[in-house]
């Protein structure tokens, strides 16, 4: 009778780079764990953060082809026009949102109040958030603040409220106005006026 022999990892390593169950279950188990503190919470964030941006900026087309400035001809028409925004949008996505959050954090610099305010308006709505997700747990509706019980519903009262005032004493339709026309016509005007590459023609049957 053969003796039981417990079941040992192979080292032979797969053709298609493939793991153990065991090893991605673990994996997964340790990428996937939240943090309790919040230190650990905003920690995990950036870090998501970061990937994310690496990924974006890995699928950037090359600057120099971006800019080549033999390939920018104004369109014949309006019917040119429309392809080429829809042909140099779908091809230099990455590049265009660089250039939208460029131009719009050049924006955002030369207003330091709007930019604040709208800053402390989402770190009040993610601190709300957080601690209504925490009290869901345990069916509370409130939260603590230098010990006075404000509930949710106060909070994002308040948050509302201070989000209309400072909009309205920063100036913030004049703001809006730049961050939209610095962004969206940075990218129509290029998207316009670049001709579009060869190999970006759509396939035709004719």
């Amino acid at each position: 009778m053969m003796p039981n022999v417990p079941p040992q990892r192979s080292n032979m390593a797969f053709v298609d780079g493939t793991a153990d169950a065991a090893e991605v279950n673990i994996n997964l188990n340790v990428g996937t764990a939240v943090p309790s503190s919040l230190f650990g919470k905003v920690q995990q964030y950036y870090a998501y953060a970061v990937n994310g941006a690496r990924r974006q900026l890995a699928m950037v087309r090359p600057w120099k082809e971006f800019f080549d400035r033999q390939c920018f001809l104004p369109p014949s028409g309006l019917s040119e026009s429309l392809s080429r925004l829809n042909r140099n949008i779908n091809y230099y996505y990455h590049n265009y949102m660089i250039m939208a959050i460029l131009c719009s954090s050049y924006v955002l610099l030369l207003n330091p109040a709007f930019s604040f305010c709208v800053a402390l308006t989402l770190a009040m709505w993610w601190f709300v958030g957080t601690k209504r997700v925490e009290g869901a747990e345990t069916n509370i509706n409130h939260f603590i603040v230098l010990n006075r019980k404000i509930t949710f519903s106060q909070a994002y009262l308040f948050i509302a409220i201070f989000a209309g005032i400072s909009f309205f004493l920063t100036n913030g339709s004049s703001v809006m106005f730049w961050l939209v026309l610095s962004s969206v016509g940075v990218v129509v005007v290029h998207a316009v006026l670049r001709k579009p590459q060869v190999e970006e023609q759509p396939f035709s049957f004719v």
